[in-house]
């Protein structure tokens, strides 16, 4: 009896570990991304009750491809936002700890899905293999340096727990032919409920982004696999959900007249460039041992002729390469299968070895040393603060947006980088109202869009200062140059995220992130010309 308690309790570990590794310093690790930004500002649009679909005049967004994802994703993020009031119940400031609290609030709920996604590992892994797979690969999960990725509000973090909760439910569908593994949930449970529930949770991770898709041959093979009749059936009603969610999508764009939009968006992702094999490399050097462990495992897995590992990350590969456009984060969701293929590999290590004692004691050994390698670094990644600098940044535009000067509420267009005025815009525009225009040379290259108010914010950086300073010809930059040497200067910042980078793993994975996502680094200005 208590031999069963203690395995029984054996789930806590992970999750403690996991909370401590999701939870710890939200705000201030790892920097803040655009793409976070996008989200939070999608969400806000939706919670300010301008429904889900931003249009093409909006400044910020993609004019000519609105349509640059799903809408699931920021719609179960503004539902979470929107259960703790937010973003009201902060009562938010343009100080610089309100700016914090305002990132700290979302970011926190990223670290309790990240931890909902430990446990759903946990079970998925106890469920199908055994408890010491289970309790390895929801460890590694927790601790391995790759994890942080899911600190940050990416649609492939939100997607998560759908996609962990779709294969548990279509591994659910067969009960278990070993009494020793725990029954949960212990209610029976009708089968086609359980084959409605993983079709539904499946259609809503593709709903959050589309490349989703590519796990319905693992969650496929699941379902039929785990049928014991009526499989064709079985499958055409898990199909249901997973097709018809998705198309809400489309259908939407269509109903209301901009079906050519839509279709101009899919050709649009699928011309930008950015291949794989830059992606599976940063991956290695950000977590090579969970890389390398979890590839063994992969073929470990083939060769008992198991295709759950297989399925679950080569569709998605395959898709990822030919598809042209891969970032780091995209790797996201094959990242619980190179945990679960890697804690196979090591819980298999004694089966060879016939000394029983030595035989129980290398998989342990193999798994705690692998775990307090991971746990070490991502401690020391996860304990720096890289984004006070950020914080300051966006609570001096703000601050200068409501400034005393702009009492007669004529108008300001904040001319910079991309990167302040795309990641402070949702906190200015959607929860301090302060309305204004936003010329971004990401989205204007050749600086065609045309100054509509008197009043300009600048934000200088190296990469900023060198996209004016181009033997650019037209009236509009001749213009912005004209105020740009007229403006003031009103604030001085730096924003280093790499700091900490000593060149020594794990902090070289600062200097990572920033060559990934054209961070300008270094010095910062405010300047106005009012």
């Amino acid at each position: 009896m208590l031999v069963h308690k203690f395995s029984a309790s054996l789930i806590v570990i992970p999750l403690v570990l996991s909370a401590f590794t999701h939870l710890w310093n939200a705000a201030g690790f790892p920097e803040l991304h655009p793409d976070e930004s996008d989200y939070l500002r999608k969400s806000i649009h939706y919670l300010k009750g301008l429904g889900p679909q931003e249009t093409s005049n909006d400044p910020i967004a993609y004019r000519n491809y609105p349509y640059t994802h799903p809408y699931f994703g920021q719609l179960f993020l503004a539902g979470l936002l929107g259960a703790v009031g937010y973003p009201n119940s902060l009562h938010p400031t343009p100080d610089v700890q309100s700016i914090e609290m305002l990132h700290l609030v979302p970011r926190v709920i990223m670290g309790i899905l990240a931890v909902v996604d430990t446990f759903l590992i946990y079970k998925i892994s106890e469920r199908r293999y055994n408890k010491n797979v289970a309790l390895i690969a929801s460890v590694l999960f927790a601790v391995m340096p790759m994890t942080w990725i899911l600190r940050r509000i990416y649609l492939d973090t939100l997607l998560m727990p759908l996609l962990l909760s779709s294969i548990l439910f279509a591994i659910y569908i067969r009960r278990p032919k070993n009494n020793n593994v725990q029954q949960w949930p212990r209610i029976n449970i009708n089968k086609n409920l359980l084959v409605l529930l993983s079709g539904i949770f499946l259609g809503l991770a593709i709903y959050t982004k589309i490349p989703a898709f590519t796990m319905i041959p693992v969650v496929g093979y699941l379902v039929v696999s785990n049928s014991n009749s009526n499989r064709k059936k079985t499958l055409a009603l898990w199909l249901i959900p997973v097709i018809l969610i998705p198309l809400l999508w489309p259908a939407y764009a269509f109903s209301i007249g901009h079906g050519d939009l839509w279709l101009d968006w899919v050709l649009w992702q699928t011309g930008r460039h950015k291949p794989l094999v830059i992606s599976l490399t940063n991956f290695f050097e950000m977590d090579p041992v969970i890389m390398i462990i979890g590839i063994i495992g992969l073929l470990y897995s083939v060769f008992r002729k198991d295709l759950f590992i297989f399925l679950w990350i080569i569709p998605f590969l395959i898709f990822s390469y030919f598809i042209g456009w891969v970032q780091y984060f995209h790797l996201i969701p094959i990242f619980p299968a190179f945990c679960i293929g890697g804690a196979l590999l090591i819980e298999s290590s004694s089966t060879k070895i016939k000394n029983k004692k030595v035989s129980l004691l290398v998989p342990v050994m193999l798994a705690c040393g692998i775990a307090i390698f991971g746990f070490t670094a991502t401690s020391l990644l996860i304990t720096k603060d890289v984004n006070s600098g950020q914080f300051a940044i966006y609570s001096s535009i703000a601050r200068n947006l409501a400034s005393p000067t702009n009492a007669n509420n004529t108008g300001i267009t904040i001319i910079g980088s991309h990167w302040w005025d795309w990641n402070s815009y949702w906190i200015t525009q959607y929860v301090l109202n302060e309305k204004h225009d936003v010329i971004d040379p990401h989205f204007d290259p050749q600086f065609r869009q045309e100054i509509k108010t008197k009043k300009v914010l600048f934000i200088d950086d190296e990469k900023f200062l060198s996209r004016i300073a181009r033997d650019l010809r037209g009236q509009n930059i001749m213009q912005i140059k004209s105020l740009h040497n007229d403006s003031t200067i009103v604030g001085t910042y730096l924003d280093n995220v790499t700091k900490y980078d000593n060149g020594q793993y794990p902090y070289n994975i600062m200097s990572i992130m920033v060559l990934n996502e054209n961070h300008p680094v270094g010095e910062v200005q405010l300047r106005r010309n009012y």
